[in-house]
């Protein structure tokens, strides 16, 4: 088979790159996967976050959902690709880790979540003094905290939160601002401040009998779990709310002994905030789904018995906005010992409430562009900025904080890193394409995960590793080149809508035949599926792989 060679210089950004929120090398890590380079593919993860290993475990992985080889099959098994990376890859990245002489300025952290971590790890780098104030005893945040410990055992997120903290900073648990010590002081004894404090709360909703024994709420549920608290939740349980933290709920009182758990959810099952494997995996475990019901009131004495519901009829508006409709005649009662509210999670602002320059909107801090609020030296980031967002979405605010930081600091604000070798060219064999099954990480049986809180995920086998990274079609380096002549085009729009990587739209203008045609906008994310040349019924599309 004939080869090329292609200079990383020539590259573009692949759809799965772009689509992080830290930007991580997806395709490179996964080339050093697939040539055994397990450490190598590590250095390349830590390039960009700090917690490899919960990523592997946690991550919800938006790029797989953006992923290329989609105009193929199912999405390459990004996720997997990186726990395979993690589990057999080691620690030489440190070997390239470089420190900066000390600048004598302190940060001020509130909060050890993803953000907050984040944050101080590359303020460290880059040589400032962090310490890390955090309400619960030990560091982690959410992720200790509000991720039970079947999707992330303690041990392996304490892998990656022990490195950050060898980097050198001071962490002190038990420290709630506000309570244990105030904004006022923590200005007084640092240059600058950096609020990453998360949405550590529930979500309330005025539900009429939410005050009865045997009511609880979602995110507090979680965490008092984390933190070791036993429930005795026999009986039946229903949980209320249609996302990732329901569905964690759900599953995580099946492990404290409950009998049969139902959840209740305004959404229909297309509509459901929770990822469909998430959901499925419940569906596995013998959760029971009723979707198009909305709590009306609690039912019981002092205690709880039970739950009583309206239908949901529409979840959004016409204009998409969320605004909930019912029929008011159509109800239904279930007999339940327990009820666990999670609908949303919320951020506890009441310590920058008085700050009149630190301005708040829903519940959010208000932040410019490097994350610094109105008020001077004080910076904010993670979900007391963006709401409650994902594990990837707080590291990457910590990444730019810390560069809006530093550069306040007095410094350059560059937190780049280069822990891996240099890549600097790619070696491409003849594009042929064979479509092959995504693989699937193995997963403990259903009934062996209740009772206990052992890791449902087992990760790829060596054989699995070896197939799924080969399905990576280096879409970094791999280039095609379409064009499409407007004056054939009668806008049928056929390439438009069997496109899923953007690379068609309508064009502004009409061609001599009065149609407005299809144009090519953009031929980067091109992967050559070709579904564009053989669907178009004018003959106007032509793709060509890119070799110069």
């Amino acid at each position: 088979m004939d080869s090329r060679r292609v200079l990383r210089s020539d590259f573009a950004v692949p759809r799965c790159t772009a689509t992080c929120p830290a930007g991580v090398d997806v395709p490179r890590y996964i080339r050093a996967v697939k040539e055994q380079r397990f450490d190598q593919a590590v250095s390349v993860l830590r390039e960009k976050i700090p917690f490899p290993v919960v990523c592997a475990d946690a991550c919800f992985a938006p790029c797989e959902d953006e992923c290329s080889y989609k105009q193929f099959g199912d999405p390459i098994a990004i996720r997997a690709i990186k726990r395979a990376a993690v589990d057999k890859g080691g620690d030489r990245w440190k070997e390239n880790k470089k420190s900066s002489d000390s600048t004598g300025k302190k940060v001020a952290i509130v909060g050890a979540g993803p953000a907050g971590l984040t944050a101080a790890y590359y303020l460290v780098s880059k040589g400032h003094g962090a310490t890390v104030f955090d309400s619960f005893p030990k560091p982690g945040g959410m992720m200790r905290y509000g991720i039970p410990n079947y999707r992330l055992p303690e041990e392996r997120l304490d892998k990656d939160i022990n490195h950050i903290l060898a980097c050198g900073i001071i962490f002190k648990g038990n420290t709630a601002i506000g309570k244990d010590i105030s904004l006022d002081q923590l200005k007084s004894d640092f240059d600058t401040i950096f609020v990453a404090s998360g949405a550590n709360g529930s979500a309330r909703i005025p539900l009429e009998g939410s005050e009865k024994k045997g009511v609880l709420w979602g995110w507090e549920f979680l965490r008092d779990v984390g933190l070791g608290k036993t429930f005795d939740l026999s009986g039946d349980v229903i949980v209320v709310g249609g996302g990732n933290v329901a569905i964690d709920v759900a599953l995580t009182a099946k492990r404290m002994g409950a009998g049969d758990v139902h959840i209740f959810c305004l959404e229909e099952r297309d509509e459901m905030p929770a990822h469909e494997w998430e959901i499925a995996r419940a569906e596995e475990e013998g959760v029971l789904i009723h979707n198009s019901w909305a709590p009306k009131k609690v039912l019981g004495e002092d205690k709880v018995s039970g739950l009583g519901l309206i239908m949901c009829t529409d979840v959004f508006d016409k204009e998409g906005n969320f605004n909930p409709t019912y029929e008011e005649d159509i109800t239904h009662k279930k007999k339940a010992d327990h009820i666990i509210l999670a609908i949303g999670q919320s951020a506890d602002l009441g310590f920058v409430e008085k700050e009149k320059d630190i301005q708040t909107n829903m519940g959010r801090i208000e932040v410019q562009e490097d994350f610094a609020t109105g008020e001077k030296g004080v910076f904010a980031g993670g979900d007391v900025v963006s709401g409650p967002d994902s594990i990837i979405g707080a590291i990457a605010h910590g990444r730019r904080a810390a560069s809006g930081i530093d550069k306040y600091l007095g410094g350059d604000g560059d937190i780049s890193e280069v822990l891996a070798a240099p890549e600097e060219e790619v070696v491409l064999e003849e594009f042929v394409v064979e479509v092959k099954p995504r693989e699937e990480m193995a997963l403990l049986r259903s009934w062996e995960r209740t009772p206990g809180f052992d890791q449902v995920e087992r990760g790829l086998t060596d054989d699995q590793i070896v197939a799924e990274s080969g399905r990576c079609l280096s879409c970094d380096a791999r280039r095609f080149e379409v064009s499409l002549n407007t004056e054939y085009c009668k806008e049928c729009g056929y390439c438009e809508e069997i496109c899923g990587v953007g690379t068609f739209g309508a064009a502004d203008f009409f061609n001599s035949k009065g149609y407005r045609p299809e144009e090519v906008k953009s031929s980067d994310c091109c992967v050559g599926c070709f579904k564009c040349y053989f669907v178009c019924p004018d003959f106007a599309i032509d793709v060509k792989e890119a070799t110069g």
